[in-house]
């Protein structure tokens, strides 16, 4: 890795992180003990969860602005206009 623009301090700062989670998620036991399948599940729910979260917030901040839009083009508004304007 190239130490220049400062990924492998990020790399291993990350490293240790995650060594950490997994040993507190092991329970205290060193997490090289033995190699299974599902060593890295905590992160696919983890990966999943925040994919989710970004999704629905997504859909959510999209329709609320969606909803505070004055749309001139809409017949109620038209109609409103028009009425208005015969009085």
């Amino acid at each position: 890795m190239e130490a220049g623009n400062g990924t492998a301090t990020w790399h291993r700062s990350l490293h240790a992180v995650l060594r950490a989670l997994n040993q507190t998620l092991q329970g205290g036991r060193e997490a090289g003990g033995r190699p299974g399948r599902d060593d890295n599940a905590y992160m696919y729910i983890l990966f999943v969860m925040t994919l989710f979260a970004a999704t629905v917030g997504s859909l959510i901040l999209g329709y609320t602005r969606s909803r505070k839009v004055d749309k001139r083009s809409d017949p109620y508004h038209v109609y409103i206009k028009n009425r208005v304007s015969m009085i």
